[in-house]
């Protein structure tokens, strides 16, 4: 559903285009008199890591600060010390990142599903601590802030258990997630269906599934029921307790603690300060990085989550490898004419939709000052003239791609997937949609060529050379 979006968001200027103009036969034109189709038998897994950070450093222009929510990926710096009774402090060097050539990358920010423990924060991981913090600030990049944290009485660090520890960060990079954590998420998960082994014993930093059942007074609350739930503990950010607790159950055991809630617990202020007893049951037990070292060429989470993510970039990229490779030879004037309406149709709307915009706040513009303040220096028709001439040549660049692979799409396969899309959409949006309303709203060219792309683009993956070999389907349920 996601990649389709995508697709579609990027055609979806053409909605009108193939059926209207009806005077560029693009099944019965000589493509090949306009367009020279590149090399399409191999793409070098290393170019797509390229590709990716080439792309990452794109957003990074943009992103100079942030609140700490969900979405975001961080490289960072971060330095630890240990804070006395008498305010002085001692560095510990095996938590510190402090160098060029030693910092945190790609650490997901993320939100606790239940939010048991914390709003959002900056997550991230040094060794086997995660620690969280809401700064109730926005983050600026290269901006430092620090905060202390006291460790768990029984932490498995005798000389650290009990003691408080300060941590600075300074964020090299904040990104917005290029794809969605859920969906590296599901990849993950297939992974570790693919290749998780139990573990008898819970350690820190396994990953335990397990029911929980939470009681005050003997009576259940809000959030504190869980199914099936996962964490990695220690790294949970659970109220203080809760995880130090699990550490040498073992799997499969049923047991009881008893954890109290902070006095300043801001999620739910009926909470605060109350004692509550939480009846566990171990599902199973694993332990994240054993996994990865044992099945994959990675070290660890980090560097699988990183070759996911090039892996899902992938899925976008392949057809820009087809582009570049490509050589125009010529414009087709009566298909860029085409698109060239659509874009002229598509600035309109913009134009109108930004009018209409200010208007809701009592301010009074005329469309042309809206167009000047967009596109300044009439760039709005260089902007169309250009979009146009792109669009184009991708478009043929696909046609010739999908027949240079023997791609045949039949009317069958497309009223199969216009339905499925539909169904998809209802999912996704919580609205029906039939298979007629989505084709009208987009097109029913756009939506055979949307199609055609991903049958592309799912061949083409056969053909990256150099990738690393990562389980992608589980065989158990996890």
């Amino acid at each position: 559903m996601k990649k389709f979006i995508c697709l579609v968001m990027a055609l979806v200027m053409c909605a009108v285009v193939f059926t209207g103009c009806g005077k560029f036969d693009i099944e019965n034109e000589d493509l090949t008199a306009y367009v020279k189709l590149g090399d399409i038998t191999d793409f070098p897994y290393e170019e797509l890591c390229e590709r990716y950070e080439a792309y990452r450093e794109q957003l990074s222009e943009t992103t100079k600060s942030f609140y700490p929510t969900t979405g975001y990926t961080l490289d960072f710096f971060v330095t630890a010390e240990l804070v006395g009774e008498d305010g002085t402090t001692t560095e510990i060097e095996a938590w510190t990142h402090d160098d060029d050539a030693d910092y945190i990358k790609d650490y997901d920010v993320y939100r606790y599903a239940d939010n048991s423990a914390f709003d959002y924060g900056v997550c991230y991981k040094v060794d086997d601590v995660s620690v969280s913090t809401t700064t109730g600030r926005t983050v600026k990049v290269d901006e430092a802030f620090s905060f202390t944290m006291e460790l768990d009485e029984d932490y498995e660090d005798d000389a650290l258990a009990g003691e408080t520890v300060r941590f600075t960060v300074t964020v090299k990079k904040a990104l917005p997630a290029v794809y969605t954590d859920s969906y590296i998420s599901d990849l993950l998960v297939s992974f570790y269906n693919a290749v998780a082994k139990s573990k008898d014993v819970i350690e820190y930093g396994d990953t335990v599934k397990m029911n929980f059942t939470g009681t005050i007074d003997g009576e259940k609350f809000d959030g504190g029921t869980g199914e099936n739930y996962s964490i990695v503990v220690g790294e949970a950010g659970f109220i203080d307790g809760f995880e130090s607790q699990l550490v040498g159950h073992k799997n499969g055991e049923k047991f009881e603690i008893t954890v109290t809630f902070p006095e300043d617990y801001e999620l739910d202020e009926t909470l605060a300060g109350k004692e509550a007893v939480f009846a566990i049951e171990i599902k199973d037990v694993y332990n994240d990085n054993a996994l990865i070292t044992e099945n994959t060429p990675f070290s660890n989470i980090w560097e699988l989550k990183y070759a996911f993510r090039v892996q899902s970039f992938s899925e976008y990229a392949l057809m820009d490898f087809v582009y570049d490779r490509s050589e125009l030879i010529s414009y087709p004037d009566k298909l860029v004419s085409a698109f060239e309406k659509i874009y002229t149709n598509y600035v309109n709307r913009e134009v109108s939709d930004m009018v209409a915009t200010y208007a809701q706040y009592g301010m009074t513009y005329t469309k042309k000052e809206v167009r000047e303040m967009l596109y300044p220096d009439g760039s709005d028709k260089t902007y169309i003239e250009e979009s146009a001439k792109k669009a184009a040549y991708q478009y043929i660049v696909v046609k010739l791609t999908q027949k240079a692979l023997g791609i045949e799409y039949t009317d069958e396969d497309y009223t199969a997937d216009l339905e499925q899309i539909a169904a998809d959409y209802t999912s996704y949006y919580g609205v029906e949609y039939t298979a007629k309303e989505i084709e009208s709203l987009y097109g029913e060219e756009v939506m055979r060529l949307s199609f055609i792309e991903t049958l592309v683009t799912d061949m083409l993956l056969d053909r990256i050379s150099g990738a690393p070999e990562i389980p992608q389907s589980g065989t158990s349920e996890s």
